[in-house]
């Protein structure tokens, strides 16, 4: 259901301009729309204050700075209390900011050492079979022949890039140098070259030149010899784990106990700065301000109670006639039962103000369609257990709780239906001897019924579509629409006339009555379109007769699906026991799997394409009281 909005305007003395703002956010009743313009064209806008628009900057900045520490904390804390002023908690995070920064920046450094660290060692590892003479040397040893090794790694796939290198280092130091080289991956070469203790400072300001597109090594490492390179990243990298878990702690510490108050702080803090830029949207004369914006019509007398206490009576609250052309925002309230399914209406768009909510009636067919397609009781048990599952596991997540609860539902019916059908797994409650209290769709007989039903849940299902769209064409007296879907369920009905007296469910005699009937409603749908109607209005009724036609993916879907689970039982007894349940295992739980996703899907389908486009009117904007929590 749809909640009938009144538009109301609020007018109080200036001095009460605080505590009817504070109490507005905490009743989040009230969506604020401008007050200035055509509709009163006697106030101004609120006169600009320096001061305030001060404070609304000194808070922003604030809320920002704690919500970068809360994020640094983790999960969402506890909020706790928010005794503390703005000024309190500026001073605080003042004094505690170094420790924090230089916390966050060292975690942040030992996170990208961690992760960069085996980038530079894989290479060097790959190296050392290759000089094996020239790994075994310390930094002493080599100064004592008077060499330097300077590694690097190449971000290239080209193999001549080394040879670039190459003929760089002979056009520099001539033949005294060794280059070795191995490939490490497709984009990655590692290099080591080993020179003259008297050359290395001209090779490495070679090296550092743009045209030798290289990766160097971190300033640490850079000047030690190959072994001690490889052997002082192995060593860190079995420090750098121990290094960030004592950082991590250490910063866990410090923000953990403070992390409640923030929380509070930061909500307390958002309030008063909404209530600030509150102030933009009012409307002012020379010793009153004014408010105007939209409020639930069953709340208006308790907001009118509550701001008469907030402003000692000084207050009028006034319910205003909604001009023309002006759209009320949208607040659905529908029963608890129903409630989860707002979440699927509103996925396709919100119902536009003064239209119909169909969210009752999607919670009444959806979960029934798909139980008609599982229409097992062994695999609608499963899903059950499975929604009950992840809707315990993610209870936190709004609509993980709501589309769980449509599962659910789903999964009842699918149990009823599974009884209907005599089906348990498949046949193996058949063969258990369940009996259906209908007819068992895995019997040579069984298609004829369910593709008749499937149409009779289609026609029933549009029919109600076509009368709801008829109800609101006559309401608001659109003719044009009126005839159009007066003389859809006209042809509609004489068509299915004509069905019933040619399987001898209907006398002959209503043959006449039902031809009438499809003339008629032919001559209604093609009247409102003039000459484009003769073509439009035929393609319309048969697009109608397509949309009931759709729902035979009712008895599609739900044979697909018995078929299925009957093979897996025939290929559970074939070969040894231990390999038939697998076997049989596998295909249930791909049935499974299908069961959960694909008559969900379908069901929605016919919902938003035949059933929604015969009544339903979107493009409402949602009613957005002031108070509201935005997103973090």
């Amino acid at each position: 259901m749809l909640e009938p909005m009144t538009r109301v305007r609020i007018v109080s003395r200036a001095p009460r301009l605080e505590q009817v703002l504070q109490r507005l956010y905490r009743l989040q009743l009230l969506q604020l729309d401008p007050a200035v313009g055509e509709a009163e064209p006697t106030l101004t806008a609120m006169p600009g204050d320096a001061e305030r628009e001060a404070r609304a900057d000194e808070l922003r900045l604030l809320i920002a700075r704690l919500g970068g520490l809360l994020e640094l904390a983790g999960p969402s804390p506890t909020i706790g209390e928010a005794s503390v002023q703005a000024a309190q908690v500026a001073a605080e995070l003042d004094a505690i900011a170094p420790r924090i920064e230089s916390l966050a920046t060292r975690i942040d450094e030992l996170r990208t050492e961690l992760a960069v660290l085996p980038r530079y060692l894989e290479p060097l590892r790959r190296l050392l079979p290759l000089v094996p003479e020239l790994a075994e040397l310390d930094e002493q040893q080599l100064r004592a022949l008077r060499l330097d090794t300077v590694a690097l790694v190449l971000n290239t796939s080209d193999d001549g890039l080394v040879e670039g290198l190459r003929t760089a280092l002979l056009e520099l130091v001539g033949n005294r140098f060794e280059l070795v080289t191995t490939r490490v991956d497709a984009d990655v070469v590692g290099c080591l070259v080993v020179v003259a203790h008297d050359d290395a400072d001209a090779v490495r300001t070679l090296l550092g030149r743009e045209h030798v597109r290289h990766l160097p090594l971190p300033e640490r490492y850079e000047r030690l010899s190959f072994h001690g390179a490889v052997s002082a990243m192995e060593a860190r990298l079995r420090d750098l784990p121990n290094d960030l878990e004592v950082a991590t702690t250490d910063l866990q510490e410090l923000l953990a106990p403070r992390a409640p108050a923030w929380a509070a702080a930061r909500s307390r803090l958002l309030a008063e700065l909404a209530q600030l830029d509150a102030v933009e949207q009012l409307g002012a004369t020379a010793r009153t301000f004014v408010a105007a914006g939209w409020t639930p019509t069953a709340k208006l007398r308790l907001l009118r109670h509550e701001l008469e206490l907030a402003a000692s009576e000084e207050i009028a609250v006034e319910a205003l006639e909604t001009r023309p052309g002006v759209e009320p925002p949208v607040l659905m309230r529908n029963p608890a039962p129903a409630r989860p399914f707002e979440f699927l209406v509103r996925l396709l768009d919100l119902p536009r103000s003064g239209s119909l909510d169909p969210t009752m009636l999607m919670a009444l067919f959806l979960p029934l369609m798909v139980g008609v397609m599982v229409g097992d009781i062994g695999y609608g048990a499963l899903l059950l257990g499975l929604s009950v599952f992840v809707r315990r596991r993610f209870a936190a997540s709004p609509v993980v709780r709501d589309l769980t609860r449509v599962f659910i539902a789903g999964s009842l019916w699918a149990i009823v239906f599974g009884f209907v059908f005599g089906e348990a797994l498949g046949d193996l409650g058949h063969r258990a001897g369940l009996h259906a209290l209908w007819f068992y769709r895995g019997g040579k007989d069984a298609v004829e019924p369910l593709l008749l039903f499937s149409l009779a849940i289609g026609a029933a299902h549009v029919v109600l579509g076509l009368l709801l769209g008829l109800w609101r064409s006559a309401l608001e007296r659109r003719g044009g629409e009126l005839l159009e879907r007066a003389g859809t369920l006209l042809a509609l009905g004489g068509t299915f006339g004509l069905a019933g007296i040619a399987l001898d469910h209907l006398p002959g005699g209503a043959l006449v009555p039902a031809v009438a009937a499809i003339v008629v409603g032919v001559v209604l749908v093609i009247a409102p379109g003039g000459a484009l109607g003769l073509m439009m209005g035929p393609l319309s009724l048969i697009g109608t007769f397509g949309n009931v036609l759709s729902y035979l993916r009712l008895a599609a879907v739900g044979l697909a699906s018995a078929y299925l689970a009957i093979v897996a039982n025939q290929l559970g007894s074939l070969g040894p026991i231990w390999l038939g349940v697998l076997v049989a295992a596998l295909f249930h739980a791909l049935n499974l799997a299908l069961a959960g996703f694909s008559p969900m899907i379908q069901a929605l389908r016919l919902h938003y394409v035949e059933f929604f486009s015969k009544f339903y009117e979107g493009g409402g904007e949602p009613f957005r009281p002031f108070g509201e929590r935005a997103p973090a």
